[in-house]
Parts: structure tokens; C-alpha cells; sequence
């Protein structure tokens, strides 16, 4: 009977950290890890700041399928996982998220694009701006040096740091982030190493 008992905790207990992660209970396919970029008014408890930024985290989720877990302090405690190993599961979600969009480019007269922006209802969309080849899928149209702006989570706008097109969306960027019913932010960031960089809230 001991046995019998020992073996129903143990699904028991597999049946609760399967809706974390726990390697041992065989999870074969466990919810992804993320870092959704969020503006730092939300309540997440485990999170890491966006450098040079007050006003937008990090924060440390899990995504199955469309629905959206924020991780907690007591939930950390009882999970056999590292932040580098969060990082690193995280940053293939954004690659992942990124492959499955299609940007659309906005043009001057002259035909040059001004810039691009990333839509989808994907609640990650906005965490796109975290994948490693975030930079390289625009080198080609907008050169190495970028600026992002994610006024909501599903919405990024992606410039040239080489000219001010930027400042001329601004009013949109900042009209899209008080309409949204998932703000993310009004700043304006440079892309750096796959690392965000405020340059400061646009105005």
C-alpha cells in the first residue's frame, strides 16, 4: 500500500510541475520559456530590467500556445532551471515567433523605406525584438544599426539608426501605445548585440 501511495504522489506531483517544467516527470513537450517585454507598471514578480530603461522589463513567462503565465517567486523556487537556461529557451521562442512574420515596409516618395513594422495578434510579437537574428533579418533594408520602438505587445516598428524617421512616427507610436489594451512602451530603443538600449520616451 506504501508503494501504491508513493507512486500516485509522484503523478500527482508531475501532473502540478507540468504546468511549470520538470525534466524528471518526462515532459517532452513543455511550454516555452520567455522574456516578455512589458511596461515595468505590471505586476510581475520575477523580471529583469531593459538597460537604461524605468519603464520597460523583462519578464519571465511560459507560453502555451496563446495563453500567456507569468512566473512567481514560490513557482521559481520549486523549478530546476537557471536564468541563462530561461535565456536561452526564450531567445529560440523569439527566433521562432520571428521566422512566422512577415514585416510590411513603409516608403517615401522616393521609394526609400522609412521603416518597418512587425504586426500580428501573436502576443510575443513585440518579444521578437530578443532574438538573435532580429538585426540580421533587416540588415538588408534597413542596415546593421536599428531602432525598435514596441508600443504594444503586438506590434514592433523597426528604423535605420542612420536617419530620423523615427521622430516622425512618433505621435503614431505613442497613439498605438495609449490605445492598447496591452501597453508595452512610448520609448524608443536601439537594438545592440540583441540587447535593448533606451534612447529615451518619445514625446
Amino acid at each position: 500500500m506504501k508503494l501504491i501511495h508513493t507512486r500516485v504522489v509522484a503523478k500527482l506531483k508531475c501532473a502540478v510541475m507540468a504546468s511549470l517544467i520538470s525534466p524528471a516527470c518526462g515532459w517532452a513537450e513543455a511550454p516555452r520559456w520567455t522574456l516578455l517585454v512589458e511596461p515595468s507598471f505590471m505586476d510581475y514578480e520575477i523580471r529583469r530590467s531593459s538597460a537604461d530603461s524605468q519603464r520597460t522589463i523583462l519578464a519571465v513567462t511560459r507560453v502555451d500556445g496563446q495563453e500567456i503565465t507569468p512566473l512567481t517567486r514560490e513557482q521559481k523556487r520549486g523549478i530546476p532551471i537557471t536564468y541563462a537556461q530561461i535565456l536561452d529557451e526564450a531567445r529560440q521562442s523569439a527566433s521562432a515567433t520571428l521566422e512566422s512574420l512577415t514585416p510590411t515596409f513603409t516608403r517615401d516618395r522616393r521609394g526609400v523605406i522609412e521603416y518597418a513594422l512587425l504586426e500580428s495578434e501573436n502576443p510575443l510579437t513585440a518579444s521578437t525584438v530578443l532574438a538573435p537574428d532580429f538585426s540580421e533579418k533587416f540588415s538588408k533594408t534597413l542596415g546593421p544599426d536599428l531602432l525598435v520602438a514596441m508600443p504594444n505587445r503586438f506590434q514592433v516598428f523597426v528604423f535605420s539608426r542612420q536617419d530620423q524617421a523615427y521622430q516622425q512616427m512618433a505621435e503614431a507610436i505613442i497613439a498605438a501605445y495609449l490605445s492598447a489594451t496591452y501597453p508595452v512602451s512610448r520609448e524608443i530603443f536601439a537594438l545592440e548585440n540583441g540587447r535593448l538600449r533606451s534612447l529615451g520616451v518619445l514625446q
